[in-house]
């Protein structure tokens, strides 16, 4: 049993196909084919269900994986810890973040990280949050920038809170009435506007949670009128009198702020912490620790 034969598994296990774990890996499928049987004839066990469709991992299967995951992240977690010893200033960090988040907190951090570790290279995947934090456990990303998911986080993963973050009821001109307000006119009421036409994101997306949860508080169903995976696509279509919507701060933010909208806060009390979110037990080297403390800095006065 080496290393590269538990990458080879754990891929398997997690593209479900030989076929796409030897193109993910840029290696023959008869290759692949010999190097699981040969894993398996060493073993004296079957890893894989050929039988089922897709290929399922067997019991041992299940066990195999486990272990391969932490034994491989043993080892990435021992070269982090060299490098650190050794005062390397290479390497790679691969984070996962929503697109639109990507383009609105990557630009200021990663200019400011470059100036302290110009040979890192970073690279991002840029999905849902849902998405990204399967890609997190399974080793793919080093860490994960998303709101905090309310229903809470598996024991092996570790957040922390970067910055704290408003979600603002947008809404064409004349759609909100003094009705729908708080005394003070600061506040959206939710009570008072679930009756109308609302774009919100598609399943799977934080946002998307957050609004359903809004909607449960208030007892009432959303009026769906069109679902998105943008929420800039969401303010511009809100703005334009098609509907109202419910977004994060930031998708105002880089249009020039609040002033620019009909939009109104819904309150602290349906704000939410954007985290970034590592393997509890993956050892952050000097360039990832740094990564985190520089989004800190740029976005924590923005609570």
């Amino acid at each position: 049993m080496d290393f590269r034969e538990l990458v080879y598994i754990t891929v398997v296990a997690d593209c479900k196909s030989v076929t796409a774990a030897a193109k993910k890996m840029y290696i023959s499928q008869p290759s692949l084919s010999q190097i699981i049987s040969k894993v398996e004839n060493d073993l004296g066990i079957k890893l894989f269900d050929r039988t089922a469709y897709p290929i399922t991992l067997t019991y041992a299967g299940e066990k195999y994986v486990d272990t391969a995951r932490k034994i491989l992240m043993m080892k990435d977690n021992l070269r982090r810890e060299l490098t650190d010893i050794g005062n390397g200033v290479r390497g790679k960090i691969t984070v996962g973040i929503p697109v639109e988040r990507a383009g609105y907190m990557l630009p200021e951090t990663l200019k400011e990280f470059r100036r302290v570790y110009p040979g890192v290279e970073i690279r991002t995947q840029e999905a849902k949050a849902s998405v990204l934090l399967e890609s997190l456990q399974k080793g793919e990303t080093n860490l994960v920038v998303i709101p905090k998911n309310e229903d809470g986080l598996g024991p092996e993963l570790q957040e922390e809170l970067i910055y704290r973050e408003e979600l603002l009821f947008v809404a064409g001109p004349g759609v909100v009435t003094p009705d729908m307000l708080t005394e003070d006119g600061a506040y959206i009421r939710m009570e008072k506007v679930t009756d109308l036409p609302f774009i919100i994101l598609k399943k799977g997306h934080a946002i998307r949670r957050a609004v359903d949860r809004l909607f449960r508080n208030c007892g009432a169903t959303p009026n769906i009128i069109m679902e998105t995976t943008s929420n800039i696509n969401a303010v511009q279509l809100a703005n334009s009198g098609y509907g109202a919507t419910i977004v994060p701060e930031r998708a105002v933010e880089i249009f020039g702020g609040r002033e620019k909208f009909n939009c109104y806060p819904l309150g602290e009390a349906y704000a939410w912490d954007v985290n970034v979110i590592y393997l509890k037990e993956s050892y952050l080297d000097g360039a990832e620790r740094y990564f985190i403390e520089v989004m800190k800095k740029l976005f924590s006065h923005r609570q």
